[in-house]
């Protein structure tokens, strides 16, 4: 019989929750040792590394210096995913990845997202998309992305990307011109965005959204209704926001990268789960954690959602986390903020 299992008694059941105060040295010493697993991309051959790591908080690196110093020792270390956004940092974040992975391109498999849809009504067509793809390309110092993602999709996204000079068609002309591999989608909030993208019968290769081992951005409901979708579409998953949101410095004493890993990688359609760092021990302690064993189904079951206390402070944006959007910011201070 298993016992519930709730936001206060949780850590103890975690086989790294006593290693939580290691230091850094021990946390490089075990990435070190650690063979980082790989899973399938959905549907596809390629293989990527179960953590992969984003270009929003890397920018909170807080220089170019110490970007590229993260960047390096993640890929020395084995992880072969990264992520990013046309709009993070106004453009900076795709910038200072783009310079971090000079030299290091063929060792990642390199996503970002797209954002002509977003309030942008006179840049909604396939003519402004393709031209996100041209700043991102750009900035990231590349001829061609693994996969390219509309970004944060709710509202009418769905209707918008299957129209007449919408995003699908931008897509398609992009793969077309070799300068995209794979297509997606990622969200925060709206599930029946999700269900409406999938059963609209684009064939899309891969979904980012939460997963969350805190129940947080409405995850149990992506969880429950999105993730059978991507199983029976064979859509590849990549999860995302485990500690809620781009500051997770507030949770410490709620989590931790094992619990999160082990819990999101129970969901076999994650082949790769997405979190933030913006220092080097972050990339050691989410290392280091990977090759945990994901819990069983009925393990994860047992995490209680109706416990996570206030629901607005786990909401992307809520004040427990971040001060302002993930996206268009300018640069600011780090205060040690990962997601």
């Amino acid at each position: 019989m298993y016992m519930k299992v709730t936001r206060r008694n949780f850590l103890k059941f975690s086989i790294g929750s006593a290693a939580v105060a290691a230091s850094p040295a021990a946390f490089a010493q075990a990435a070190e040792a650690t063979k980082i697993p790989k899973r399938k991309f959905g549907r596809h051959a390629d293989m990527l590394t179960v953590v992969g790591f984003g270009g929003h908080t890397l920018y909170q690196a807080g220089s170019q210096a110490d970007a590229n110093a993260i960047t390096h020792r993640a890929i020395d270390l084995g992880v072969n995913f990264f992520e990013n956004a046309w709009d993070y940092h106004g453009g900076e974040a795709e910038e200072y990845m783009g310079i971090a992975l000079q030299g290091k391109r063929d060792d990642v498999f390199l996503m970002t997202k797209f954002c002509n849809f977003h309030g942008r009504p006179e840049e909604a067509t396939v003519a402004g998309a393709m031209k996100h793809l041209e700043d991102s390309l750009r900035r990231l110092k590349t001829d061609h992305l693994d996969l390219w993602m509309l970004h944060h999709v709710s509202g009418d996204d769905a209707a918008d990307a299957y129209k007449q000079d919408g995003a699908i068609e931008a897509m398609e002309l992009a793969r077309k011109q070799g300068k995209i591999r794979y297509t997606g989608f990622t969200g925060h909030t709206d599930v029946k965005v999700h269900r409406d993208l999938i059963e609209g019968g684009y064939e899309w290769d891969a979904t980012l959204m939460p997963v969350s081992v805190l129940g947080a951005l409405k995850s149990r409901e992506f969880e429950a209704d999105t993730m059978p979708l991507c199983v029976e579409n064979n859509i590849a998953v990549l999860g995302m926001k485990g500690f809620g949101g781009s500051r997770r410095t507030h949770l410490h004493s709620k989590t931790n990268p094992e619990e999160l890993l082990r819990y999101s990688l129970s969901y076999p359609q994650v082949c790769c789960h997405v979190i933030g760092v913006d220092k080097i021990e972050y990339v050691d302690q989410a290392v280091a954690a990977s090759s945990a064993i994901p819990m069983l189904p009925e393990d994860r079951a047992q995490y209680a959602v109706d416990e996570v206390g206030d629901a607005a402070a786990l909401a992307h944006g809520g004040a427990l986390y971040e001060k302002g959007t993930c996206c268009g910011g300018r640069h600011q201070a780090s205060d040690q903020s990962h997601a």
